[in-house]
């Protein structure tokens, strides 16, 4: 593997690598113009809800042209509405579960909460369907190959085309990032603080040498440790026969 080093290695090697980082951040530039383009092509939706923010109010994407918008225009014209057919919700309105009010004796329901921010409730387990739902199945059976053909496969294109969206924006907001100098991400803002922590006294885990294959690398010292800072051969002057420290020498340790 290149660059194979973790918290150990010689400047030298540190350079080669910090060298080859800002050639690749030429490309990020790159791969944002192709994210935006994706983007474009595929389509940003936007969703607005009532001030409660809970009831769907409109759904668009955009620019008219997109995969998105043509699954929307294709899903009203076979007679659907996204707005009361579909919670559409994209991931700037996540879906969480509300604080409930504070345990209270007067209130019997308080200490929990079953109201979700998008409106819905925690139902639980369903309860006396069977009767009923016997005969909405009867009524679904005979047309569940049209509800599949006019409603859920467009559904479901619509909902993957919406996640792919989302992920598009997201990536393109963190590759910005590293190309901006005032981030604590980009890239030379993550070079700066590494080589903070690098020259930083007692930072013995780096060694000063263009060796760039980190082969001169020996054992490395631990400052937490008074032994490394001792002498070796006081040490060694220091042990028995059987190459331990005897218990009444006064040696460093």
């Amino acid at each position: 593997m290149s660059f194979n080093f973790f918290g150990t290695f010689t400047t030298g090697q540190f350079n080669e690598f910090v060298d080859f980082s800002k050639i690749q951040e030429q490309d990020i530039k790159d791969r944002i113009a192709w994210l935006r383009r994706q983007l474009d092509l595929n389509g940003a939706f936007s969703t607005e809800y009532d001030d409660e923010d809970t009831i769907p109010v409109s759904f668009s994407c955009g620019p008219p042209y997109s995969y998105g918008a043509k699954l929307l225009q294709a899903y009203k014209i076979l007679g659907g509405r996204p707005e009361s057919d579909m919670l559409l919700r994209t991931s700037d309105k996540p879906v969480y579960l509300t604080r409930g009010v504070n345990i209270s004796d007067d209130n019997p329901t308080s200490g929990y909460s079953d109201m979700f921010s998008n409106g819905r409730r925690f139902r639980g387990n369903q309860r006396f369907d069977r009767d009923i739902g016997l005969k909405v199945q009867r009524l679904k059976t005979w047309q569940l190959e049209i509800v599949k053909r006019k409603r859920e496969h467009l559904e479901f294109k619509i909902k993957r085309c919406l996640d792919y969206s989302d992920q598009l924006e997201i990536e393109i907001k963190n590759l910005e990032k590293m190309i901006d100098d005032s981030t604590e991400r980009s890239v030379d803002m993550q070079v700066a603080s590494i080589q903070g922590d690098m020259f930083t006294p007692g930072s013995m885990n780096v060694i000063e040498s263009d060796d760039c294959f980190g082969l001169n690398i020996g054992k490395v010292g631990d400052k937490t440790n008074p032994r490394d800072f001792s002498d070796p051969n006081e040490i060694l002057r220091g042990l028995g026969d059987d190459g331990h420290i005897p218990k009444n020498k006064n040696v460093p340790v």
